[in-house]
């Protein structure tokens, strides 16, 4: 019986608050029963006197007990609002079982269920599902980041714009599914051939684009050349060994200059690539972003211009 009772105090708020108030109204009437019992007299000064400082007493008790019950919420509320303002997780330890501690740890599981779902559709949201590397959103914000950096600490930044080639040719001759397992193959490669901080993305069907922090030109050139390798060297079947192929354009940054500008020098350096032959590098020399528009602009009508973010085969 004792057992069940103590249960029953340890899971409900209420019996817990109920047994508060009647203990701490109470107090008052236990101490002049005691003082009482002690063999004092009734005299009404002391009395009065003994009944206020037991009401005061068993006043404070009672506010104190009922504050130390609802902190949690208190607690819980104020992690609430930081979560919401800043994004950082409810974590609350809450050694309880009553209504408070069931409340406290399911909000807690609830938002860390959240923000594990978050995590996971952020990821999602910035990432190329076919390949595992980024997208062009992804690319976007970090290429932004990286920029400033590198502006900020004058360091030298390059980029790598990769195109398989005659990639239409191996979807139509061998079918969609041997396309998506270059893509595959190619996202693999490129995750093996880089440095932990390089950031590499998929920016189109067949097109790949690669961030090199504190690179030079030629070092860039250099991280092509073992991509270039590679994939010549990969055999997915039924594709014969050297028909993965990648066109390559790299650029580096030049003052003041954004992802848009240098994608634009890159594409156009791709697509000299592609018209020498395919599966070679070409340097975007050129670092004013007009000039390379103008001189895309004079390709040849059988290619379509980089420009239009479209690649000849």
């Amino acid at each position: 019986m004792s057992s069940r009772l103590t249960r029953m105090v340890q899971t409900s708020l209420t019996i817990k608050v109920f047994a508060i108030c009647f203990l701490s109204v109470h107090v008052p009437l236990l101490v002049f029963i005691i003082y009482l019992a002690g063999g004092n007299g009734a005299e009404p000064e002391p009395v009065l006197l003994l009944l206020l400082a037991a009401t005061v007493a068993g006043t404070t008790i009672c506010l104190l007990s009922l504050w130390w019950m609802i902190r949690p919420l208190s607690q819980l509320a104020q992690a609430i609002k930081i979560y919401r303002a800043n994004g950082t997780p409810v974590r609350m330890q809450i050694d309880r079982k009553d209504e408070i501690g069931l409340l406290a740890s399911t909000v807690t599981a609830m938002v860390a269920e959240t923000e594990t779902l978050m995590n996971k559709l952020r990821h999602q949201a910035m990432t190329d599902l076919q390949t595992g590397l980024g997208n062009r959103r992804w690319l976007n914000e970090r290429a932004a980041e990286e920029l400033a950096r590198a502006e900020r600490q004058g360091e030298p930044l390059s980029i790598i714009v990769l195109d398989l080639d005659r990639f239409k040719g191996i979807n139509d001759g061998h079918g969609h599914e041997t396309g998506d397992r270059v893509l595959v193959a190619t996202g693999e490669i490129v995750r093996t051939c880089l440095r932990p901080y390089d950031l590499a993305a998929r920016i189109g069907g067949e097109e790949f684009c690669i961030l090199l922090p504190r690179t030079s030109l030629d070092d860039a050139e250099a991280i092509s050349e073992r991509l270039r390798t590679a994939l010549a060297a990969t055999t997915v079947p039924p594709l014969r060994q050297g028909r993965m192929t990648a066109s390559f354009g790299i650029c580096a940054a030049g003052p003041g200059d954004r992802l848009p500008d240098m994608l634009l020098r890159a594409d156009f350096a791709l697509y000299e690539a592609k018209r020498d032959g395919r599966n070679c590098i070409r340097r975007a020399h050129d670092t004013n972003t007009g000039e390379a528009i103008a001189s895309a602009k004079l390709a040849p009508t059988k290619a379509v211009s980089p420009v239009n973010s479209t690649h000849i085969l």
